[in-house]
């Protein structure tokens, strides 16, 4: 009887873990399955884009679930930061906010399509193109979470947001564990500012935002604790979320030197055991990757060829990715790794020709970096109103000062010197992670929870000095437990493995033949459900929500894209337009898709499409093919 008591008050705290996580996702859903026009419609899309009012009322709200203690406050709180996280989703699908990389919040373009496309490729058993080659771990995690959804983008989209929103509560939790809540409401916030521009779309950054925060909790978990083994598990997930999105690489080396001073013995300067192990497991970060292309990719998919181009950009005084293309383009007739090695080549014999503009672009680079426009460290923090939006930004930048301070004045404190040693790393970066190459310092997502930590510092140091007896207290007993160790593997272990499940597993598609009249062209796709768009016509009576947009919504809308003709394109469709984004299953190639809406059948349906390519330069890029005709090939 003893025997069993004991065996149930052990399993008792992970019930209410589950209770908790059951309970939030709960919450979440019914978020974005409300479809009606009260409360929630238009705080939802004011949190997508909005800053001036809504988030000082979300961060207090937080604060006060944050400050409820024992089980009741583990509930509230993880249920609210699920609902933050769900509200910026809810609120792109109802405005249906264009973006550089997708039409009408659903629809993806760019980099977000050919992540996409390749998760198709996955469950079909196909190889990924070369642009997944090179960061390969998002687009199979996809084709995991594309797989468990039967294929709807718009519940994938929901499921990884979910992730993305628990990882980053388990993360912040365990910095409210060791400079209270205050510190870890700011944090989240800054955390939440940055995804929710990225909730929504298949891009990367969803995947390595989490990774990130994660592999610092246990960082900061392995510091609380005095534990070697969690830091440098942490530290292997921070490399892995580095390998999922790219960015500022020498964070690595940077925080593997300070543990290892952190972790040393009394009579060793500096723990050599300790960076034996530390490197051995970012080697290990890196060599999953590597396993993961030569499996998931043909023999041309390299790791990371893309930052050949931004280095050529830097050694010709802080170009763009894309001056290589402008004045080599010849190079792009090779194929990787030729094409990479090439470009070093050039690179590396500009710099020593030149070496002045090797200079001039890192300052040009650290320069955009701390500036207060589009690109710079903090650029994400804002809303409408660029008056706020300076006075924000530039009070993140005065905080970081205080951060540096903090550390000054405290230099043996092991979690102050970790985040300014994470940062020396980013700053180390900037020049080979160019902020002008993506919008809101994307390229530095893994890395974002240190945009909040150090800050964060700051922040703890004036209350340190004013000593409001108001602030709260670190509590060690704050997820005492250890279920941001076991949500880390568990992550982990599906990002690695459960694509190559897939592919392995995925059903050969069924023999599709397609007959279209003469002087048509033919593809040949699976219409899956939650994919596509329908442009409806003004005097139809419903709600804009995806899939379903009234025209004047949708034009407004496509006017947030960066091609002029393209834009003009979309204005000139005409009402009972349905958009789609596919890959044809006959040739093998990426195809963005305007059809008929009444001519679709329901999805989850292989579909033949008769039409044709459209062969208009400027439309090219886009893979755009116009469907007239509609043949069922095999029910579902």
């Amino acid at each position: 009887m003893a025997t069993q008591y004991k065996f149930s008050r052990e399993l008792k705290p992970y019930f209410w873990l589950l209770l908790n996580l059951f309970v939030s996702l709960v919450v979440f859903s019914l978020i974005l399955l409300n479809r009606s026009p009260n409360l929630l419609r238009p705080i939802s899309m004011s949190l997508r884009t909005g800053f001036g009012l809504v988030i000082p009322v979300t961060a207090l709200l937080l604060y006060a679930s944050f400050r409820v203690q024992n089980r009741v406050g583990d509930l509230i709180s993880m249920s609210l930061t699920l609902s933050l996280f769900a509200m910026p989703l809810a609120g792109l699908w109802a405005s249906g906010q264009s973006q550089s990389i997708s039409i009408s919040g659903l629809i993806p373009l760019a980099d977000a399509a050919y992540y996409y496309h390749d998760s198709l490729r996955i469950m079909s058993g196909w190889n990924i193109s070369n642009f997944s080659a090179m960061r390969p771990f998002f687009a199979g995690f996809l084709s995991l979470i594309m797989n468990i959804t039967d294929r709807n983008f718009m519940f994938s989209m929901a499921v990884i947001t979910a992730i993305a929103g628990i990882a980053i509560y388990y993360a912040v939790r365990e910095v409210q564990r060791t400079h209270g809540t205050e510190i870890a409401v700011f944090l989240l916030i800054i955390l939440f500012l940055y995804f929710r521009h990225h909730s929504g779309t298949s891009m990367s950054e969803t995947l390595g935002v989490p990774l990130g925060a994660l592999g610092l909790g246990l960082i900061w978990r392995g510091l609380e604790r005095q534990s070697q083994n969690l830091s440098i598990f942490g530290l292997f997930i921070c490399a892995f979320a580095l390998n999922v999105r790219p960015g500022p690489m020498f964070i690595l080396p940077f925080m593997l030197l300070w543990l290892a001073w952190v972790f040393k013995k009394p009579a060793e300067y500096i723990s050599i055991k300790y960076i034996l192990w530390g490197t051995g497991a970012i080697i290990l970060a890196f060599a999953l990757n590597s396993m993961l292309i030569r499996i998931l990719a043909g023999p041309s998919g390299t790791a990371f060829s893309n930052f050949s181009w931004a280095l050529y950009g830097l050694a010709s005084g802080g170009k763009s990715f894309n001056y290589i293309a402008e004045t080599h383009p010849e190079v792009f007739l090779l194929q990787d790794p030729e094409r990479s090695r090439t470009i070093y080549r050039m690179t590396f014999d500009l710099i020593l020709h030149n070496p002045g503009l090797l200079v001039s672009g890192a300052v040009f680079r650290w320069s955009t970096f701390f500036a207060g426009a589009w690109y710079s460290a903090f650029s994400f923090v804002g809303g409408e109103n660029d008056y706020v939006n300076l006075i924000a930004r530039w009070s993140m930048y005065c905080l970081c000062i205080l951060g540096f301070l903090q550390w000054f004045l405290k230099p043996g404190d092991r979690y102050s010197g970790l985040v300014i040693m994470a940062s020396l790393g980013i700053l180390a970066s900037v020049p080979f992670v160019p902020p002008t190459d993506a919008y809101r310092v994307r390229l530095y997502a893994a890395s974002i929870f240190i945009f909040g930590l150090l800050p964060g510092m700051g922040l703890s140091l004036i209350m340190n000095l004013t000593k409001f007896k108001m602030f709260s207290m670190p509590d060690p007993q704050t997820q005492e437990s250890n279920v941001s160790v076991w949500f880390s593997a568990l992550f982990i272990t599906a990002v690695v493995f459960a694509p190559l499940i897939v592919k392995a597993s995925s059903p050969i598609p069924p023999p599709l033949d397609v007959t279209c009249p003469a002087g048509s062209d033919k593809i040949a796709i699976r219409f899956d459900p939650g994919s596509s768009i329908n442009i409806m016509r003004e005097k139809e009576q419903f709600l804009d929500w995806a899939p379903n947009f009234h025209q004047g919504l949708f034009n407004r809308n496509a006017h947030s894209l960066s091609e002029i003709k393209f834009i003009s394109y979309l204005e000139a469709l005409n009402p009972q337009t349905s958009i789609l984004s596919s890959v044809d299953y006959l040739s093998g190639r990426p195809a963005l898709i305007f059809v008929p809406t009444r001519v679709l059948p329901q999805s989850g349906t292989y579909i033949g499409i008769c039409g044709h390519w459209e062969t208009r330069p400027i439309l090219n890029q886009n893979d755009i093919f116009l469907g007239n005709e509609v043949i069922v090939l095999n029910e579902k």
